[in-house]
């Protein structure tokens, strides 16, 4: 099967706490969309496909963390077996397209909407790695699901996965994250730009959608400040607003009008 024949793959993600996943819920249901049972993550995970193909990890180790991965266990022994098994034969010839091929190969096993147009998948690293990602599924589209910074930070103040308790803490690791990701969208590859095209990317902001898939409960982030200290936040999230945007992070201008229309 050629990538024309393969259906259109719309990478999702975001910061933590973003919402990404039910945004990526919520555009799978989407005529002539499918997704997959659980996001893939090999093809994007930190010491996944990307580490693989720069030399930070070898062909073994790669293989031993897939295997242990939840979608692993959702693939068939004997053809993920087969499909390594063809990486490890091609991958010296040429690494992108032995990579390629065994996105593809799990990839297969896992869609069940075999007449699928487009392929929705929501790994946490998507974005991070999107400039890896559009090398190796060409004309993949990106979506970036971003939040109001102040509810990104109460909610991991509310989570029990990370251990921040000030929520000006969550909102510079927000920001941080934010960063991150503009280096995945613009980045460079073996000295080569390999930025995604503004028309393959495109930038959903959370608090405008109807129904919100992330709805704050007990006030959201205002819950954690009262009176001066709610003032001091805004404030702040205004500054973040405007070192982003004058550093020309891709999000920052819709992030910008949203909270221009919303406050």
């Amino acid at each position: 099967m050629t990538l024309r024949e393969r259906p259109e793959v719309i990478f999702v993600g975001g910061t933590r706490f973003s919402g990404a996943h039910a945004v990526a819920v919520q555009l799978a249901e989407g005529v002539g969309m499918t997704s997959l049972p659980v996001p893939a993550r090999f093809h994007s995970d930190p010491w996944g496909m990307p580490a693989l193909l720069h030399g930070r990890i070898g062909l073994d180790d790669f293989a031993e963390r897939l295997r242990t991965q939840e979608i692993a266990h959702r693939v068939p022994r004997e053809r993920l077996d087969g499909a390594l098994a063809a990486l490890r034969k091609g991958y010296h010839a040429d690494p992108l397209q032995s990579c390629r091929d065994l996105f593809w190969a799990v990839i297969d096993e896992l869609e069940a909407n075999g007449a699928a147009e487009s392929l929705v998948e929501a790994s946490p690293s998507n974005l991070l790695e999107a400039h890896t990602l559009t090398r190796l599924v060409p004309q993949a589209r990106f979506v970036h699901v971003a939040r109001d910074g102040r509810d990104v930070a109460a909610a991991a103040v509310e989570s029990d996965d990370v251990d921040l308790r000030r929520i000006g803490v969550g909102l510079e690791r927000w920001a941080r994250e934010l960063r991150e990701i503009e280096r995945g969208v613009r980045g460079e590859e073996d000295g080569a730009a390999y930025a995604i095209p503004d028309e393959r990317l495109s930038v959903v902001i959370v608090d405008e959608l109807e129904p919100h898939p992330m709805k704050p409960e007990a006030g959201g982030w205002q819950s954690h400040a009262r009176g001066p200290a709610r003032w001091w936040m805004t404030r702040r999230y205004e500054r973040t607003l405007d070192e982003l945007e004058a550093e020309g992070n891709h999000a920052a201008p819709a992030l910008r009008a949203a909270y221009d229309r919303l406050s």
